[in-house]
Formats: C-alpha cells, structure tokens, sequence
C-alpha cells in the first residue's frame, strides 16, 4: 500500500480579510480606500507614517482618505503595502469583487496560471 502525503498547510500572516458585507457596502474605489483606513489594525496610525511605509507621499495621503471625487486615487501599485500598513484587504477584496470574483476564485486562478 503507497503512502499518502499531503501538502504541508500554510497559515497566512498577512493583513486580514475584511467582511464581505462591508466590502460590498463601498460603491466606489475610492470608498473602499477609505474602508481600508477605517478598518486600521493599528486605530493610532497616523497618515504621515502610513504614507512612509506605503511608499506614497505624505501630503498625498489625505487626498486619497478624502471624500471629494475630484481628489487624486491612492495609485494602484501602492495598493499592497497600504494594505499591510492598515493590517486588512478590503481595496483587494473590493477589486475582486468588481471583477465578479471571490477570493477563493482568485486564488485558483492564481493556482492556475
């Protein structure tokens, strides 16, 4: 009889998924930004050091928490580390989301390619 192995599990230690309903009560990029910050792991970050560890510039960081449209979007390529200064998902879920995928399917797809 062969011996059955299976795959070692990982436990992710990344910034943590955020409920799905409060994901999908942000109706805009922009409000999932703000989702984001609110969700904060670390309540007494301040916007100077999180804009240090997101690689974004600190006067940039208040146009991208503002509610006014016209303000400029936290740009795409400092997505993952302004999620991990704020400790949860919720702008990658909120992407997902909007491209009708669940996180499960992400992650097979990914497991696909």
């Amino acid at each position: 009889m062969g011996q059955l192995t299976l795959p070692m599990l990982t436990v992710y230690e990344g910034p943590r998924l955020v409920d799905h309903d409060a994901v999908k009560s942000a109706r805009s990029y922009r409000e999932a930004v703000r989702l984001c910050w609110d969700l904060r792991h670390r309540k007494n970050l301040p916007k100077t050091l999180l804009a240090q560890e997101s690689g974004i510039y600190a006067s940039h960081a208040t146009d991208y928490l503002s509610d006014d449209e016209s303000r400029r979007d936290l740009p795409a390529k400092h997505i993952a580390a302004f999620e991990v200064s704020c400790g949860n998902r919720a702008i990658s879920q909120w992407l997902a989301m909007r491209a009708n995928l669940t996180i499960l399917e992400t992650f097979i797809q990914q497991r696909m390619a």
